[in-house]
């Protein structure tokens, strides 16, 4: 982890390397998580929480309350949570964030959600679909009217591939109206409007009113219940594209989940034209990446996934350029468009199996497009089982394989370490002159032992305790009773003294003459603190007061603290 030296810098400064290191590995998210004695900062990078710092008790509430200040939020309110937004300047490029508060039992925790839209939005072929899905994708945007769905988890990549799609529909002949919460990015060309619930700009009131604004295309940030959900159905019908988010895992799972809510299902199965669902994985790094023969588990579960007999699959290995054999994420989807049969089945909400087997006859489903990119080297083994949920992953006729997963997820054929082969083939490819530059260790006097180890035994541990031979009993014995005997006659001294110094105080305190009320009182208030205890936990308490209340901690940093929510880093 890094470290800071919080007593010298000042915490604007400290706040500033914090945002340009985030950038510069870029971080999706900043979590700042109190803890008992302090603060951890953690970075989300490719998905995983990594530890970046720790921050100690007394310059924990600067760090947080800088953040604060720079979100536009009320730094006095430490006991409701906040939100708020941070526009960070970095090298020409700007980085929108969406910054929230949670109290906590040691404080208050922080998120700043680093928005990646910064750069140059990707368009479809860029987002990592495979080629039959990006084909799909294209042809259902062309229609004039309908729902196109898109689920997935939060930090799916549910929004690229949403402004993916608009920038592949922005030109100057559409009206295309976008409703989000927040606006992650400004696009030239679209509408945007941000939901501000404070205001009463809302999604029912939004949607009741687009209408009148002449659309081509509205995309809606997320289906949140059944009104906003039926309003989106009916403004397909109406003569409009719409594209909205749900957060599902699978095409069935959505269209369930769709079929159980309060909506019209005849409305439901004419206008829903397609769903995408996607989840994210970690991409291998494509320099150091290495080919190795695939264990006996990865090479059962591929066959069963996808028919395919393995002998070799890519592995992280980790380099300068990566992140442990990981660089940036790509998705692992599946995409529909609803055939003439399948809007049938759900305008007459037929049966739920039924309705499944339909879907997947016409689509390949996620797990098997993971695996896939297992095979291509896009990601590794590991992340597809990672991101299975075999619940709703598997079909029922499949509980050989999920006995399986569960029964040798933990195997030892199963980890992805080098063997011992592979280390001493890696410690031959170590130049000889790196060998040459490790330390000589320094060579320890040996110590020798007899040919013929004696047994642990009672005499043995009497012979190291008070040094005689255990072969001689007599010995043994005579030295033990001398000892206690040399014991004993020590304990009687010291007793025959104590005995003394208690005559001597008793003859004092008979001899003392005339004790005065004065003297009694302060004798009973001598034994009345000898009773009580110490006095610790109230000097800690001022201690604490002190702390919360010293305005010195941060002078230097008062004249730096800026009101805007825009903040440039140098």
């Amino acid at each position: 982890m890094k470290e800071y030296d919080y007593e010298k810098k000042p915490t604007v400064t400290i706040v500033k390397e914090i945002l340009q290191d985030a950038i510069a590995q870029k971080v999706t998210d900043i979590h700042l998580d109190p803890i008992d004695d302090g603060m951890i900062i953690k970075f989300r990078i490719d998905g995983e929480l990594q530890d970046y710092t720790l921050v100690p008790e007394n310059n924990k509430v600067n760090i947080i309350t800088r953040f604060k200040i720079l979100s536009g939020m009320n730094i006095t309110n430490t006991f409701i949570p906040q939100t708020g937004s941070l526009k960070i300047n970095n090298n020409d490029i700007s980085y929108n964030t969406r910054v929230s508060t949670l109290p906590v039992i040691y404080g208050e925790k922080i998120v700043i959600h680093i928005s990646n839209y910064a750069e140059e939005i990707k368009s479809i072929d860029e987002i990592g679909f495979n080629a039959e899905d990006i084909e799909k994708l294209k042809e259902s945007i062309q229609e004039p009217q309908g729902l196109i769905l898109i689920n997935g988890t939060s930090t799916s990549g549910k929004t690229t591939t949403m402004y993916s799609i608009l920038k592949e529909l922005n030109n100057k002949n559409k009206n295309i109206i976008s409703i989000e919460n927040p606006v992650k990015m400004k696009i030239p060309g679209i509408n945007q409007v941000q939901i501000q619930e404070d205001k009463g700009i809302n999604y029912n009131t939004i949607l009741r009113n687009i209408s009148l604004n002449d659309p081509n295309i509205i995309a809606i940030d997320e289906l949140i219940d059944d009104e906003i959900t039926r309003k989106a159905i009916r403004l397909a019908a109406s003569g409009n594209l719409v594209i909205s988010k749900m957060p599902y895992k699978t095409i069935y799972q959505t269209i369930d989940s769709l079929l159980k809510m309060d909506v019209e299902n005849y409305l439901l199965g004419a206008n829903l034209n397609e769903i995408v669902c996607q989840r994210l994985v970690k991409k291998l790094c494509p320099t150091c990446r290495q080919k190795k023969k695939a264990t006996n588990y990865e090479k059962k579960i591929i066959k069963q996934i996808t028919d395919k007999d393995v002998d070799e699959i890519y592995y992280p290995v980790g380099c300068e350029e990566c992140n442990n054999g990981y660089k940036d994420q790509i998705p692992v989807e599946e995409v529909i468009i609803l055939n003439d049969e399948l809007r049938n089945a759900i305008s007459n909400n037929r049966n739920r199996d039924l309705i499944k087997k339909i879907i997947y006859s016409e689509t390949t489903p996620l797990i098997k497009d993971g695996f896939n990119k297992v095979l291509n080297g896009d990601t590794s083994f590991s992340e597809i089982i990672r991101i299975l949920d075999t619940k709703i992953d598997l079909n029922e006729d499949q509980e050989d394989l999920k006995e399986f997963i569960y029964a040798n997820v933990n195997d030892e054929e199963t980890t992805t370490e080098n063997t011992s082969q592979e280390k001493e083939e890696i410690k031959k490819e170590i130049p000889k002159n790196e060998e040459s530059k490790e330390e000589p260790k320094e060579e320890k006097p040996e110590i020798k032992k007899d040919s013929k180890e004696e047994p642990t035994t009672i005499a043995s541990l009497m012979a190291r305790r008070f040094g005689v031979n255990p072969t001689d009993d007599s010995a043994s014995t005579e030295s033990t009773y001398q000892k206690e005997d040399e014991d004993v006659e020590e304990q009687q001294e010291d007793d025959s003294e104590e005995e003394k110094t208690k005559e001597e105080k008793t003859t004092t305190d008979d001899v003392k003459p005339f004790a005065t009320h004065e003297d009694e009182d302060e004798s009973n208030e001598d034994d009345d603190k000898s009773k009580e205890e110490p006095k610790n936990d109230i000097k800690e308490i001022s201690r604490k007061k002190s702390f919360f209340f010293n305005d010195d901690d941060d002078d230097d940093d008062d004249d730096d603290y800026n009101y805007d929510s825009s903040y440039t880093i140098v």
